[in-house]
């Protein structure tokens, strides 16, 4: 499944393959302060099938059953609403051009499922246009200058004109892909069912590398400096380069790698070992890993300075301090409430999509003045 949700040797034997690495911080270690964190509203969803989110620098938009789209101002006001019918099978895009989503529908029992692409309108939610899809169960959207971007499960990949719906180019590329897609400047990268990893230009869809692998992939993140780092059902975790088919290092979890988040010269990887952990992406290095109550379910991070996840088993979320891995604040959810999808982040708040409600948070209070003493370090 090429969800945006957290994807699917004991730990005693997790060895890092640089473990002299240097500390993350080199000025003096500091008491972790404690975040407040505000509520400044909640949108109470009629339907607990909501699983989809997105925002942008004026809306927040959430999907649910029947493949309804609502649509909220930043403080929580109800825009527009529209039903588009069938199920949402894919990431919610909000870009310059409008909003996309796929949904899927079955018109006969004995039929194929009709997978269609949508694009609406920003401001009213109406339909400006649609496009056919492969059925697949999962469909990944990505954007690349004025062109959007879609994988499909089965193993196509296509790139479509924003404005207009048109097909670019299509490529059939395997029988079947794993894992949520990467995207660097102008090349995506896909890891196929058959344990291949493969590098496709975003301009014409050409293959220009591809890896196999010995395991079967779950993960993968791309580097500011350039590097791909895989993650496998195995735990393992591997850094290749431009060239060579060796990786420059690798890490041993004790679960399968489940997402892997770039953070400026590190990287944030979960595992269903429990473990959320905090490497160097130049070597491996591990600056701290932090265990919760069960596997981790949804993960984003805040300012750079934290991570924000949560769990199966917690009816609320934690605030990881980046430079420690110590709690430094929490969300707390009724007892009935879970995080449905990864937070998203948008001018200071945080946006939390459960299975109750769309609601918005914000670290040190609801003011501006507040989110901009916490940004500068206060």
């Amino acid at each position: 499944m090429l969800r945006d949700s957290i994807i699917k040797i004991p730990l005693l034997l997790a060895i890092c393959a640089a473990t002299q690495a240097p500390p993350i911080f080199t000025q003096p270690k500091q008491k972790i302060a404690e975040i407040d964190v505000a509520k400044c509203w909640s949108y109470p969803l009629a339907d607990e099938a909501a699983a989809e989110l997105a925002s942008d620098a004026g809306h927040v938009y959430a999907g649910s059953a029947g493949a309804k789209i609502e649509t909220l101002s930043l403080d929580g006001k109800k825009m527009w609403a529209t039903e588009l019918g069938g199920e949402i099978r894919s990431n919610l895009l909000a870009t310059d051009n409008g909003l996309y989503l796929v949904t899927a529908t079955v018109s006969q029992p004995q039929k194929a499922d009709e997978n269609v692409l949508h694009g609406l309108s920003k401001e009213t939610g109406i339909t400006n246009w649609t496009a056919k899809l492969p059925p697949a169960s999962q469909h990944f959207i990505g954007t690349f200058k004025d062109t959007l971007i879609v994988v499909s499960a089965t193993g196509v990949v296509q790139a479509i004109d924003a404005r207009s719906g048109t097909t670019r180019w299509k490529r059939e590329i395997a029988d079947g892909f794993t894992s949520k897609p990467a995207f660097s400047d102008n090349k995506v990268y896909i890891a196929s069912t058959a344990k291949q990893l493969f590098e496709i230009s975003l301009l014409s869809g050409e293959i220009e590398s591809m890896r196999k692998l010995p395991n079967a992939i779950t993960a993968i993140g791309k580097t500011p400096g350039g590097a791909l780092i895989v993650g496998d059902d195995h735990g393992n975790l591997f850094s290749f380069g431009d060239s060579g088919a060796n990786p420059s290092w690798s890490y041993k979890s004790g679960g399968e790698i489940s997402a892997i988040f770039t953070v400026d010269d590190h990287l944030l990887v979960t595992s269903h070992d429990n473990f959320v952990y905090f490497l160097v992406s130049r070597n491996g290095g591990m600056a701290w890993k932090k265990r919760l109550s069960g596997r981790i379910s949804q993960i984003a991070t805040y300012l750079d300075r934290y991570a924000l996840m949560s769990s199966f088993e917690d009816h609320g979320a934690v605030f990881a301090d980046l430079s420690t891995g110590k709690t430094a604040g929490q969300i707390a959810f009724a007892a009935n409430e879970d995080l449905r999808y990864n937070p998203v982040i948008s001018n200071g708040l945080i946006i939390i999509l459960t299975s109750e409600a769309v609601s918005a948070f914000r670290p040190g209070g609801c003011t501006d003045k507040k989110e901009t003493a916490l940004a500068a370090g206060g």
